[in-house]
């Protein structure tokens, strides 16, 4: 009976005590992690990728509000038109002067709806491709360099110390993974 009791005191001392070093160690090595911050926008739009692609989507903006103010424009002239010779007009022309100009209304709603859909999409597509890449570079890098967390920042954030935004570097570690080669920054500035 004695010899249980010691076995089994010895046992409960030797699980204490592995317990204890296991804790110990857990503590020191929480006690190294790190915390840091990243501005994603910054991050987005510090990348030679994410320059380039938010150049392509400017540009498709670009085309696009020339196209629109240009449909605009040429609305306001038919109605400038209509209004000049409305008095004068029979009323079936009246009424399909009317029409086509309500025609033309609902087209360049819709023509402005579809761009706006279609910027949207360009703008995901943009966020996913790129942000894919970036979030796995800080995953990488915050198990490298033992941190326990890196938070986005934001406005909610008052103050960070310079020290603990981490920005810059992820933008070179995806530069130097991600390289933009220069045809396709040349097809960037292409119209």
């Amino acid at each position: 009976m004695k010899r249980a009791m010691l076995w089994m005191l010895t046992w409960i001392v030797v699980w204490v005590v592995g317990a204890g070093v296991g804790w110990a160690q857990t503590r020191s090595s929480s006690r190294n992690l790190k915390i840091g911050f990243i501005d994603s926008l910054g991050v987005l739009y510090g990348t030679q990728e994410g320059q380039q692609e938010i150049a392509r989507v400017e540009q498709f903006m670009q085309d696009r509000q020339k196209e629109y103010d240009s449909r605009v424009e040429e609305l306001g002239k038919q109605q400038q038109q209509f209004q000049a010779q409305q008095r004068t007009l029979n009323p079936q022309t009246q009424a399909e002067m009317q029409r086509k100009l309500e025609n033309e209304e609902r087209e360049l709603r819709r023509f402005q709806e579809d761009i706006q859909v279609e910027m949207n999409t360009r703008r995901d597509d943009l966020l996913g491709k790129v942000g894919e890449k970036i979030q796995g570079i800080i995953n990488e890098y915050a198990q490298k360099q033992n941190f326990g967390a890196i938070f986005l920042r934001s406005e909610a954030q008052v103050y960070v110390a310079p020290s603990l935004d981490f920005t810059q570097e992820i933008i070179r570690l995806y530069n130097e993974r991600n390289p933009v080669s220069e045809e396709n920054s040349a097809s960037t500035d292409a119209p």
